[in-house]
């Protein structure tokens, strides 16, 4: 036995049998652990304290037991140090707790990247958006000796585009709940004769039928030529039509909606043919 008791400073002490510790295996007094609260709770009742039952690992050392408190662990440490200093005169095992480290931060998800706002979303379909051409269409329109397409000289030239290019344009882009729509609205056709006139439509003119007349005047959108295409190149006339689009844009932000206009548009096509002056035509 030891010749001193070890003093209770808040650790569990084991004082081995003798000094050394080399005959007798240590015993940790589990009824102080038992006063403050802190023993360890093990299945199948109380495990008995000659420490000579713990468990072996499978390299001969023993292994902690399985009730020690986690952060927890048992130590030796010099004891019985005679008075007025000196090296201890024995040793002795304690259990010793740390405390719990503190918990690391959770990392912190990466901000999510701002909504664009509807009017960025709206250029964004304004530049996406596609306009239908025109599909040129006039009469008189002869086919001359030679093959080529003509109009006549001081005749009324009908002048229209094919319907299936007059019809709104529209262009969506929605990125969460912001969103923005393009429409794009015929509104208009100009016309470029290729020799120097040109004339403005409201619509997209009218096909020229024989129930008007041979000679008769487009109801909305006709044109003169005062002079043949003779000098152009190829003796012949590059007329352009050009549809003039309204564009304007709605969207929302999710709470509130919004909208503008764009810059008016056009889209063009060309055809290209003769002119022609009626003494050059040949009757069959």
């Amino acid at each position: 036995m030891a010749e001193d008791p070890p003093n209770d400073d808040g650790q569990v002490i084991v004082v081995p049998g003798d000094r050394s510790g080399r005959y007798a295996p240590p015993q940790i007094d589990m009824q102080a652990l038992e006063k403050r609260g802190q023993a360890p709770v093990r299945p199948g009742g109380p495990r008995p304290k000659s420490g000579q039952d713990r468990p072996v690992g499978a390299g001969g050392t023993a292994e902690p037991p399985s009730g020690i408190p986690p952060g927890c662990f048992l130590g030796g440490f010099g004891v019985g140090a005679p008075p007025g200093g000196g090296r201890p005169g024995g040793s002795a095992f304690g259990m010793r707790c740390l405390p719990p480290l503190p918990a690391e931060p959770a990392p912190e998800a990466p901000a999510a990247p701002p909504l664009p706002t509807p009017a960025e979303l709206a250029a964004q379909a304004f530049e996406q958006l596609r306009l239908p051409l025109p599909v040129p269409r006039h009469s008189p329109d002869v086919r001359l000796p030679d093959g080529r397409d003509a109009t006549i000289v001081g005749e009324n030239t009908w002048v229209w585009t094919d319907r299936s290019a007059w019809h709104p344009a529209v262009q969506r882009v929605q990125v969460g709940p912001v969103w923005a729509e393009v429409t794009a609205t015929p509104v208009g056709m100009t016309f470029n004769s290729g020799t120097g006139g040109s004339m403005s439509c409201a619509g997209p003119g009218t096909p020229y039928d024989r129930s008007y007349g041979l000679h008769a005047a487009s109801p909305d959108c006709g044109f003169v030529y005062t002079r043949s295409s003779v000098g152009q190149p190829n003796d012949q006339a590059t007329a352009e039509w050009a549809i003039q689009w309204s564009v304007s844009w709605v969207g929302s932000d999710g709470t509130a909606d919004v909208g503008g206009d764009f810059p008016q548009m056009s889209s063009r096509a060309a055809a290209s043919f003769a002119v022609a002056e009626v003494q050059a035509l040949r009757a069959n």
